[in-house]
């Protein structure tokens, strides 16, 4: 490891072994220092532990939550606030509702959300937990548990086709859950899931955003369906991966970035660094401009915008992306040690402090099954990294058709919430 006087570390690790040195890309790039300091400041991370959904909000995202965990996670710029929100999640901590991450997954009950299940999963991995105890529960059971083994016949919406996951409206939430089968060595398992993502990318090498596809072709999904693909290896995956990455170079705008929901797309470009990363050396220069294009992005803040046009303003959800993605590090293999972290304290309940306690606790209990915001990537019906407008619409459709409503709460009131 690089002593005290030595320069940071500049790309990802080259080992399979987790790390507690910062990974700093070497070139020019966004401030990740900056980021970091922006993603924990006291006014943005709650109690050092969760992202909230709105402001004024005592809600947590636990999409957004877990977001900003694998950006601390890829950076390894501040591994003490990256364990206060690990051990949130783990140790069952609830926010101001009394929720907690289970509440977000589903995992236990019949309306089970496969995505966020593996993007719970797919963080514990990364920083060293065990998945199958993970947030008081196995996630790797509930995962396996939620691969369709058929198409469900309607007003069931749940499943999409064989080797989808249970109520997963989207190829992020699709990949994900993926990642998160295959790290934790449940390869047979996953297979079928493998199967589905493969046969959902079109001839021109990119993947659709939703789940069931709509035609669309989208930077985002492509470079997490792309993750997810070399992850699991083989001839053809490693085909598909090859096709999806040429496809994104060639959606590469003249300033490095790349087009999204919103434009030229802070998210948009930093899941475009981490994909083309998969073959660094092939896509250099792609991944120098869009590095360029990130910095072009940040605020004196800390934060980014969440695209070129439009109304200026670092937002959480691009933030996230941009910090974890910069530095190029694939989620099929992120790995940070949380070596030499202490416990955050335990905050002081308050009037306006959620109370933050432990699953065998009966200290604020609650009785709500899940929440509509649980879909996967970072905060809601999908996954902050990737979120699409349409797809959480269309994910909204799908909950109403599959009588969400009717689940939700017998001892508190029925909530909504927001990306994977």
């Amino acid at each position: 490891r690089p002593g005290p006087t030595d320069p940071p570390v500049t790309g990802p690790p080259t080992t399979g072994q987790p790390t507690t040195d910062p990974t700093l890309p070497a070139g020019e790039g966004p401030d990740l220092k900056k980021g970091v300091a922006y993603l924990t400041g006291a006014g943005n991370l709650k109690q050092g532990q969760y992202y909230v959904a709105g402001t004024g909000s005592s809600r947590a995202d636990f999409g957004l939550t877990i977001d900003g965990g694998f950006a601390l996670a890829a950076t390894g710029l501040n591994n003490g606030k990256l364990r206060g929100i690990v051990d949130f999640l783990d140790k069952g901590g609830k926010d101001g509702e009394g929720r907690t991450l289970q509440d977000w997954t589903g995992t236990g009950t019949q309306y089970a959300l496969g995505g966020s299940i593996g993007k719970a999963a797919l963080l514990a991995e990364a920083v060293g937990r065990d998945p199958r105890s993970f947030g008081g529960k196995d996630l790797v059971a509930a995962l396996d548990k939620s691969v369709c083994a058929e198409p469900s016949t309607a007003p069931d919406r749940s499943c999409a086709a064989k080797g989808a996951y249970t109520y997963a409206p989207s190829v992020f939430a699709q990949s994900l859950a993926v990642m998160a089968q295959l790290r934790a060595d449940e390869k047979a398992a996953a297979q079928e899931p493998i199967a589905y993502l493969e046969s959902l990318q079109h001839s021109s090498g990119a993947w659709p955003s939703l789940i069931p596809a709509t035609g669309d072709s989208d930077v985002d999904s492509t470079a997490i369906a792309a993750m997810a693909l070399d992850l699991a290896g083989g001839e053809k995956a490693d085909k598909a991966v090859g096709r999806a990455l040429a496809w994104i170079a060639g959606k590469q705008l003249p300033d490095g970035g790349f087009p999204g929901a919103a434009g030229d797309s802070v998210n948009s470009a930093a899941l475009a660094v981490q994909g083309l990363s998969l073959d660094a050396k092939a896509y250099a220069s792609e991944i120098a401009g869009a590095r360029r294009f990130l910095a072009g992005q940040q605020n004196s803040d800390g934060g980014f915008n969440v695209a070129k046009e439009g109304q200026r303003g670092s937002d959480l959800r691009a933030s996230t992306q941009a910090v974890g993605g910069a530095t190029g590090i694939s989620f099929g293999t992120l790995e940070r040690a949380l070596t030499g972290t202490t416990p955050p304290p335990t905050p002081s309940p308050s009037p306006s402090t959620p109370l933050i306690v432990t699953p065998d606790d009966s200290a604020g209990a609650t009785g709500g099954i899940v929440d509509a915001d649980a879909g996967g990537s970072g905060g809601g019906a999908l996954a902050s990294t990737g979120v699409r407008i349409g797809a959480l619409a269309g994910f909204a459709a799908l909950l109403v058709a599959a009588g969400w409503r009717v689940v939700a709460v017998a001892r508190r009131r029925t909530t909504t919430g927001g990306r994977i």
